[in-house]
């Protein structure tokens, strides 16, 4: 897994060099202590793909972490929310390098991405208002409608939907994602990871495309954030990432799509 390790290291090095000109949060007296916000001048989409790939790439070190010890369970339940992170930047950076105009979708996302969890922060008991979220559905009929996955829009949501639908049951303790700690003659429940089993391997292969996709995304934030040289570096480290672990990210969307639903 040393790739891994090396990967997750030049994804850090980046960022610290995308973030370093980016706005810094300022720190908000609230009651009788301080939080970091960043000021409304700030609430933009650079700032939030920003603050995306900061949990992402921190995404991705806990995820090692919990590879490495076996914690498949955990492990699933972290990847469908590194689905969501680099969906969002996706959508995000449409309207700065994906050639369509904002949306109200993406001004609604601002809105509700940099709002107060509470309107009265000395009793969260009191507090009235109530976050409301963009649903997915729409995060991706807007990625979907841009056209930059090489399908139709439907064909594009749905493949996503997929995607990340196959790790949700780790989130929400389905029964038959549970039953994927059960192992061993007699049979029982592995509660302190599943390390050596074939369950650690399917998720070290799993993991590829999430490191993969990291490494997309960052140079995806380079690009909207304007830094040619990490777009540079970036492009050259993936194509040493391929050549590391013999795997590419190469394909056609068109004929995936296609082969999921003959198999439908």
């Amino acid at each position: 897994m040393s790739i891994y390790h090396e990967t997750n290291k030049f994804l850090e090095e980046c960022f610290h060099v995308l973030e370093a000109p980016a706005p810094a949060p300022e720190p908000l007296k609230v009651n009788e202590g301080h939080v970091l916000r960043y000021k409304k001048e700030h609430h933009c989409l650079e700032v939030a793909i920003i603050q995306k790939l900061a949990r992402y790439i921190s995404g991705l070190n806990a995820s090692l972490l919990l590879l490495e010890a076996g914690y498949t369970q955990e492990l699933g339940a972290i990847f469908r929310t590194l689905d969501e992170f680099g969906e969002d930047i996706m959508f995000l950076a449409l309207p700065i390098s994906g050639g369509i105009e904002k949306t109200q979708t993406h001004d609604k996302y601002l809105e509700q991405f940099f709002q107060e969890e509470f309107d009265n922060p000395s009793n969260a008991i009191l507090s009235t208002q109530k976050r409301e979220t963009i649903s997915r559905k729409k995060i991706r009929a807007v990625i979907a409608n841009a056209g930059k996955s090489g399908l139709n829009p439907h064909d594009a949501s749905e493949l996503s939907r997929t995607i990340s639908q196959a790790y949700s049951g780790y989130v929400h303790g389905a029964s038959g994602h549970i039953l994927e700690m059960v192992a061993g003659n007699p049979l029982r429940y592995f509660l302190s990871g599943m390390a050596g089993t074939h369950r650690q391997s399917e998720f070290t292969y799993n993991y590829w495309d999430y490191a993969y996709r990291g490494l997309i995304t960052l140079v995806l934030t380079a690009k909207v954030l304007g830094n040619a040289e990490i777009v540079d570096k970036g492009y050259k480290f993936i194509e040493y990432f391929e050549k590391v672990t013999g795997d590419t990210g190469s394909g056609d969307a068109e004929k995936l799509m296609k082969k999921v639903k003959r198999n439908a």
